[in-house]
């Protein structure tokens, strides 16, 4: 791929931020069923965000097979884990406690996961193991979907081809499960969607270059910080 087209996995990481953020400030800040005028907006925004999370989960299976230190890689995704909490629940419940948890957490367990599943020999041993995480993150953001799509960035991870087919054909089953829970008029036509936006991120995997990028503090730290500091902002706006 040329040049001109690559994407190494910091500015990846970036777009992803970015995204995050449009997400996040159009689920909470925008309210089509109190003003409809924002609806395209919020659909919009909402179908560009669907973006960040499986990026994120791709470079969780990256970050599996690169990282110099697992333990200390567990422990950073465990510590922001429980450090994003509050201000999650504040930005999405308006307090502390809330019925759902972050979307660290389920990158945690994804992480866990992963430990316990490669340390299985037998295939259906490892497969109860992707069942009972993705169980148990089914009350956390990306729940369930979060795990079996790590799983499959993993496996597949030396075949790119194989990685967007499987990933596709969850996009598909996603999109699926969305028009059917519309059709049943349980939610807003609007509140669904969006979530075609999931086809966004084989985009960016098609321009990944394999390369890491620049490497420094801020770059290492950024997505960590941003994730709990952009719920506290998004928080207090809503409190103003």
């Amino acid at each position: 791929m040329s040049k001109s087209v690559s994407l190494n996995r910091t500015q990846i990481k970036y777009i992803a931020i970015m995204t995050m953020l449009l997400d996040h400030t159009a689920a909470f800040l925008l309210q089509p069923e109190k003003n409809p005028a924002l609806t395209i907006l919020y659909i919009l925004m909402r179908t560009v965000g669907r973006m960040a999370a499986p990026v994120m989960f791709y470079f969780l299976a990256e970050g599996y097979y690169y990282t110099s230190s697992k333990l200390k890689y567990g422990l950073r995704l465990l510590c922001f884990s429980l450090l994003s909490q509050i201000p999650y629940s504040l930005a999405r419940y308006g307090t502390v406690t809330g019925t759902n948890l972050n979307v660290m957490i389920t990158l945690f367990m994804s992480f866990v996961m992963l430990l316990l599943a490669d340390k299985m020999k037998d295939k259906a041993m490892k497969g109860i193991v992707v069942f009972t995480f993705m169980i148990l993150t089914s009350f956390s953001d990306w729940g369930v979907l979060g795990p079996f799509m790590v799983w499959l960035f993993h496996i597949y991870r030396e075949d790119r081809k194989k990685q967007l087919i499987s990933y596709l054909s969850l996009c598909m089953a996603q999109m699926m499960v969305a028009i059917l829970v519309i059709s049943s008029g349980t939610v807003a036509w609007y509140d669904g969607i969006w979530q075609i936006g999931m086809l966004l991120p084989i985009i960016l995997v098609c321009f990944y270059n394999g390369e890491s990028g620049k490497k420094n503090i801020a770059n290492k730290w950024l997505f960590y910080l941003f994730y709990p500091i952009h719920f506290l902002a998004l928080w207090i706006i809503l409190k103003a």
